[in-house]
């Protein structure tokens, strides 16, 4: 096939041209946007097993002093990740003493050990290892001791609160 009109020549140079303008930035937009939306749904999950994580309670079969003075023991153990903020209520600190709450509340065995709020920083919370760490040390000490326990992963239970520290209470 021989092109024989310059006309013809042109317009197939032309749109050669435009398509090799056009090409580089569309591709670059789209794996551009495939990188966002995989970025999205990665820290999604990684949010959602954070949520889960923080969500996770300790049950005591045990009153709620003998509760308290078994947490607390476990609290003072690590003063750098842990302060006792008052009567059953526990700081878990990334940056400050209360970046996340743990709570003593009444449970149907007798006491939970749960997280009732928490704050983000680097827009996700950070403080689901340190308390991993605590209930980890809780159970250990309530093991040793002979005391029942039992560690109940509970689904995400927290809703976001728009402030301007970014934390999450949990849903009642």
């Amino acid at each position: 096939m021989t092109v024989d009109n310059p006309l013809l020549l042109f317009a197939l140079v032309a749109v050669i041209f435009v398509i090799a303008m056009l090409l580089p930035r569309w591709i670059r937009r789209s794996s551009s946007s495939r990188g966002r939306r995989a970025g999205r749904r990665f820290e999604e999950d990684q949010l959602l097993a954070i949520l889960d994580e923080l969500g996770t309670t300790v049950d005591l079969a045990m009153g709620p002093e003998g509760a308290r003075r078994l947490v607390d023991g476990v609290v003072g153990r690590d003063p750098r990740k842990f302060t006792i903020l008052g009567d059953g209520v526990y700081g878990i600190r990334f940056i400050e003493t209360d970046d996340a709450i743990a709570r003593l509340v009444p449970a149907d065995v007798g006491v939970r050990l749960q997280i009732e709020e928490f704050r983000e920083y680097l827009g996700r919370p950070n403080t689901a290892g340190f308390w991993r760490d605590l209930r980890t040390g809780v159970v250990a000490a309530a093991a040793e001791l002979g005391i029942e326990h039992e560690t109940s992963p509970v689904p995400s239970r927290f809703d976001r609160r728009e402030t301007p520290d970014q934390g999450w209470r949990l849903s009642r």
